[in-house]
């Protein structure tokens, strides 16, 4: 059976969707659960210990994780089991060692850098977080690796995993113990090696060669070119440490205090969490390896489709998020999480707002950029950092975590606009300007609807929401019925699912025989 066939791809799309609902139900129960135990002081250091993690994936990346995302899955195609297994052995090991000695280069520095951001006291806490570093780092590649074999049952399945682990982790510290910090950090260790445990097992039993195999070993020419795109991507990941929202919390915690970290981490993990909907990253791990396994004779027709496919479809779910979050952000806040930071919820709407261009176009001018290998370009764009940094400065003191979100969402859009104008060849949207004029018709006309029945309708916060989301729910059936869908769009959704889930697509007038409306 070929590897990346239609039939695979339709049977990793239905894991995906199952166990990615299974996974975001439980994130955001076990969120609930943790921002209502913790203090809003230790909610603030949780949120910065887990913002070493994306530095830490940028600042010694060695370009690893891109190599075994581009690469894998060429080699797969091209029916070189060993290679692709030699691949995952070497980066997995290559990033263990890298990490190693970062973690221990912190916590011999610790008491130099750790008293700027208020974490003086918190070098118990870190050390034990370690354990959780090193393995995030490990389960995200046998995610990857498992993800080019097309195992999305193994691969999404295992972030099921860890969300129903830290669910069932939390409930139990939440209900017997008391509510730490330690507490929620030892719950996380729990759940990341039961999540690690179980690729591992996976990775071993359906990814191995076979041992007839000979053991592999590049040839002087490939090794060049993966050193090549290894040594481009590590300076692009180094050189990105600012562009993670995260690294704001640093920001913020040098300017500001815990608490207006733990308030904007909050609001940045709720965006997150709803962004986690957005198609390209639900079945990311299905879209990269099908999109890296274009070949060069076909890239031109089937590229400039595929990125307008991802846009379109993403816009599907960031329209209704921002129309929802901008109308509802306090009853959110006051219905869900009893209030919390709720003197700052203009954040989610501005946030997820930014999210709306920047969410949407990130993905696939990105993909298509490192297609093509231009590392370099990428490289290029990071300048923008000195952007962000020069803003935050500015904006924090005048109005402070608004000016957080200003800045980083600011340096996203100017970062992404000036990428996709040097890919803008191949990474076309086709239908722009059908796409812009339905969403802000259909979504503009929704979020006015929703303000008069919020107004004149003095109802509970609950109630509200309901009513919101049922007006939401009607204007995206008439939106994926408009021409915001491209009928390239329409034809690959129907090429995936042509089964019996085909009577849904049809419904939805999202097959490609469905009608638009102009």
């Amino acid at each position: 059976m070929v590897l990346y066939s239609r039939e695979r791809t339709r049977r990793a799309l239905f894991y995906t969707i199952a166990f990615r609902a299974l996974s975001q139900l439980s994130t955001v129960l076990s969120f609930v659960v943790l921002v209502r135990g913790l203090t809003e002081q230790s909610l603030g250091i949780y949120s910065l210990l887990y913002s070493i993690i994306p530095v830490m994936g940028t600042v010694v990346s060695l370009g690893l994780d891109q190599v075994l995302r581009r690469y894998q899955p060429e080699y797969l195609q091209a029916g070189n089991l060993a290679g692709a297994a030699w691949m995952v052995r070497t980066v997995t090991r290559l990033r263990l060692l890298t990490n190693l000695v970062l973690l221990a280069a912190i916590i011999l520095g610790w008491n130099l850098f750790a008293p700027l951001i208020h974490l003086a006291d918190q070098r118990s806490n870190f050390e034990l977080f370690t354990i959780i570093v090193l393995l995030y780092f490990q389960t995200m590649l046998l995610q990857s690796s498992l993800a080019s074999h097309m195992l999305q049952g193994y691969s999404v399945g295992s972030i099921a995993v860890l969300s129903i682990a830290k669910l069932i982790s939390y409930l139990i510290v939440y209900n017997f113990f008391a509510f730490t910090l330690r507490a929620a950090i030892v719950a996380d260790v729990v759940s990341f090696g039961l999540t690690y445990v179980f690729l591992r097992v996976a990775h071993w039993k359906l990814c191995s060669p076979k041992p007839a195999d000979a053991e592999y070993q590049p040839q002087p020419d490939e090794w060049r070119r993966l050193r090549r795109y290894a040594i481009a991507n590590n300076f692009n990941e180094s050189s990105s440490v600012l562009l993670h929202v995260q690294t704001d919390n640093f920001f913020i915690a040098a300017m500001m205090t815990p608490v207006a970290v733990g308030a904007y981490a909050f609001y940045v993990r709720l965006n997150e969490m709803a962004g986690n909907l957005i198609p390209t990253r639900l079945f990311d791990n299905i879209l990269q390896p099908l999109f890296f396994s274009v070949g060069r004779d076909q890239a031109a027709e089937r590229l400039p489709r595929y990125v307008t496919f991802m846009i379109n479809i993403s816009l599907m779910v960031q329209w209704p998020l921002f129309a929802y979050s901008l109308v509802y952000h306090r009853e959110i806040i006051l219905a869900v999480f009893h209030g919390k930071f709720i003197e700052q919820s203009l954040l989610l709407p501005l946030i997820v707002g930014f999210a709306l261009t920047n969410n949407v176009i990130s993905t696939p001018i990105t993909m298509t950029a490192l297609y093509g290998e231009q590392a370099s370009l990428i490289l290029k764009s990071q300048l923008f950092g000195l952007y962000q940094i020069a803003a935050m400065l500015t904006l924090i003191p005048l109005i402070g975590l608004y000016g957080a979100a200003i800045a980083t969402g600011t340096l996203h859009l100017f970062r992404n606009l000036w990428v996709w104008w040097h890919v803008r060849k191949t990474a076309r949207w086709t239908n722009a300007g059908a796409a812009l004029r339905a969403g802000c018709l259909i979504w503009g006309g929704a979020m006015a609807l929703c303000w008069c029945v919020k107004m004149q309708l003095h109802a509970p916060d609950i109630v509200q929401l309901c009513l919101g989301a049922l007006i939401c729910a009607i204007a995206l059936l008439l939106y994926v019925r408009s021409a915001a869908v491209s009928t390239s769009d329409r034809g690959i959704l129907s090429g995936v699912l042509h089964g019996r889930e085909s009577a849904i697509l049809g419904w939805l007038g999202l097959s490609s025989s469905g009608s638009t409306v102009s």
